[in-house]
């Protein structure tokens, strides 16, 4: 070999090592941002979960993910996706000497550059810090980070992330929403079949649809998958065998929303606090109040009734909501009968004329209330301010209550039919009209107002004049249920809420709903109306034996009411630990068949899931208040009476004893009789 030969490749040997020394520095030198930095620019889904941590719903945008632990996601997907991907993976440092050689034969011999021969780090680094264009100058820099990734993360650190990135389609990137996506179930739970299906997909999620034209060839890729796994010995001669014989069941596409009226609800709450953008990439983790299996069982029963009113009553809808008086929050919240169906009658245009519309959330819509508002009216009565009770007589007699000068305001009875002289706790029970408008005339309209406002009605329940107690103001159903939530706490108002706990992506708890207390009302006036809304034989004289209205095994409040023209009917009740309210009728407030009140189109609703979300729960009483005492009043046999409403009375403190357990003979009705002055 001659001198200049020697010299040229001396220098060439030279270059060769002078430019591995540099690219090797620059290798270690790139800048790899940590692994926190570099997932935190993938996008996550926020998700909704009941009370127990059930999952109703994912908030996500065009990328749909679910990050989880790599001990959460099956064993057999591992497996697949290296015998699929990678099989070397745990050997090389980054990238596969074999593979790009083969894969630069293919491209070479198409002349395209169809072939990558990347390993699932260089895959990672593809996903989430390089664009999916494909020139040699971004293959360059897929090598280049690959190996820079191996030297700052370990490898199980990468292949969970590959995991948590790696499309499977259907705008799902992920192993937990791939999953959930295709099989409803958990990516710890997948067999062995069902992992080698998905391990198939990032090759080519779209041509390899298991809902397109190629399902075939998915199979035979799941398949191929299989017999690797079997060579790596990741299952047994049986696991195989019995992957083989499988039959997948994929889940079709659909919205993946439960309890979709409250969860809806839910949402717009959460964007109006959050916006849209972060809500869908910032994987926070909503726990709500609800109830799921309560909920269920109230749109399975809300559904049928429904339907049974559709054709019996002319009511096309119903909703319903539950709320635990003790905290305040939403347990149930059924707007409407069904919100994957179509709007009724068909044909009918939306916001308009139709009966039924499924979206529309009829709990948060503006409904009147019928007599179900008288509530609020006695309550007031019996007050401190006004010291009412429920032996005080009230006169039940048609005249004209309004002021001088304005239009007669003569309101009648919903059987057209006056009982006189009565005391309040039948007034009430019988759900009279003149003496609730009589009674609302004496106190004034202001007060009733204050006290629905204080006990959780956020209407503002103005122009109704007298006839507010016969609820012609509107009202929302979950506020009405909050008001008479309130009452069963014994006038302790909890705030009513549907958002427990919110953590971010890393479980960090950046919001915790503060649980707090607020007596609204005093608790002898409480127990006064709660003595008459759990009066069976009071009402006895309107309702018969009002079987819808009460519970088989425990004592139970209720309260029915229909609007003018039968256009709603309403039954709201509660035991001490769950409020309840129902609404039927029609979306666009059309009247129901003549004589549809609320004991006939809501109570029997009402009494169905109450009877079936109180079985098996311990019964409890409502507890009595210091200062209520027990004794004859008025002709009226154990007649429950406020100390206030004693002390109104103005009697010799001989004949009272302030004392709740023990019944006392009242002797005197003076200063309890109501002068005349002021339907169902």
């Amino acid at each position: 070999m001659s001198l200049r030969i020697k010299i040229f490749m001396g220098t060439l040997l030279v270059v060769f090592i002078l430019s591995g020394a540099y690219v090797l520095t620059h290798i270690l030198t790139i800048a790899i941002p940590d692994k926190v930095t570099v997932m935190s620019r993938f996008p996550v889904s926020s998700k909704i979960f009941d009370k127990d941590g059930e999952l109703l719903y994912e908030i996500h945008g065009e990328v749909k993910r679910s990050p989880v632990p790599l001990k959460e996601i099956s064993p057999y997907l591992v497996a697949a996706t290296l015998a699929s991907e990678d099989k070397g993976f745990y050997e090389h440092g980054g990238i596969s000497f074999t593979s790009m050689g083969r894969a630069a034969y293919i491209n070479f011999r198409n002349k395209s550059l169809s072939q990558g021969g990347s390993t699932i780090t260089q895959q990672l680094v593809k996903n989430i810090m390089l664009t999916r264009t494909k020139s040699f100058k971004r293959k360059t820099w897929e090598i280049l980070l690959a190996l820079r990734l191996e030297r700052v993360m370990g490898k199980n650190e990468i292949l969970s992330e590959y995991l948590n990135t790696v499309p499977y389609g259907r705008n799902t990137y992920g192993a937990e929403a791939a999953a959930m996506s295709y099989f409803n179930i958990h990516a710890k739970d997948l067999t062995p079949a069902q992992a080698a299906s998905l391990a198939a997909l990032p090759k080519s999620p779209s041509y390899l649809s298991p809902f397109g034209k190629h399902r075939d060839a998915l199979i035979h890729r799941k398949d191929e998958i299989l017999n690797k796994m079997l060579e790596a010995k990741a299952l047994t001669l049986a696991e195989y065998y019995k992957a083989r014989q499988e039959v997948l069941v994929f889940r079709k596409s659909q919205t993946g929303i439960k309890a979709p009226h409250f969860t809806k609800w839910v949402e717009q709450q959460l964007i109006e606090k959050y916006g849209r953008p972060y809500l869908e990439t910032a994987g926070l983790n909503i726990y709500t109040t609800l109830d799921l299996k309560l909920q269920e069982m109230g749109e399975e029963i809300i559904k049928r009734k429904a339907t049974e009113n559709a054709s019996r009553y002319g009511g096309f809808n119903a909703s319903m909501v539950a709320i635990d008086p003790k905290t305040g929050g939403v347990r149930v919240m059924v707007g409407g009968k069904d919100y994957f169906s179509q709007p009724l009658p068909l044909g009918c245009a939306p916001g308009h004329n139709c009966k039924f519309e499924p979206s529309v959330n009829v709990a948060l819509a503006q409904r009147q209330a019928g007599s179900s508002f008288k509530v609020y009216t006695y309550l007031t009565a019996f007050l401190p301010a006004f010291a009412y009770s429920p032996s005080t007589p009230i006169l039940d007699r048609n005249e004209n209550f309004a002021s001088p000068g304005f239009p007669p305001y003569v309101p009648h009875n919903y059987y057209n039919r006056n009982y006189g002289l009565m005391p309040m706790r039948r007034a009430l029970a019988g759900s009279l009209n003149v003496p609730a408008v009589r009674t609302l005339k004496m106190l004034g309209v202001e007060p009733v107002r204050n006290t629905a406002h204080a006990l959780g009605i956020t209407s503002s329940l103005a122009s109704c004049g007298l006839s507010l107690t016969l609820g012609a103001c509107e009202v929302r159903l979950l506020d009405h249920t909050a008001g008479f939530a309130t009452i069963a706490n014994m006038g302790n108002r909890a705030e009513t809420h549907a958002i427990a706990r919110i953590t971010d992506k890393n479980a960090r708890v950046v919001y915790e709903h503060e649980q707090k207390l607020t007596q609204v009302a005093d608790p002898q006036s409480v127990y006064e109306l709660i003595s008459i809304l759990t009066d069976t034989n009071a009402r006895s004289f309107i309702f018969g034996s009002g079987k819808n209205l009460r519970l088989p095994d425990r004592l139970v409040a209720a309260k029915t009411g229909t609007s003018q023209n039968f256009r709603d009917g309403l039954t709201m009740g509660f035991t001490p630990s769950l409020s309840l309210g129902v609404w039927s009728g029609n979306n666009d407030a059309s009247y129901m068949n003549p004589g549809s009140d609320g004991y006939f189109t809501a109570a029997p609703i009402w009494n169905e899931f109450m009877q079936k979300a109180t079985t098996g729960t311990p019964v409890e009483d409502f507890p009595v208040p210091e200062g209520i005492v027990r004794g004859d009043f008025n002709g009226q046999k154990n007649e429950v009476i406020s100390s206030f409403a004693l002390k109104k009375l103005k009697l010799p403190s001989r004949t009272i004893a302030i004392n709740p357990r023990r019944t006392v003979q009242l002797l005197s009705t003076k200063g309890l009789l109501m002068a005349p002055s002021a339907r169902n």
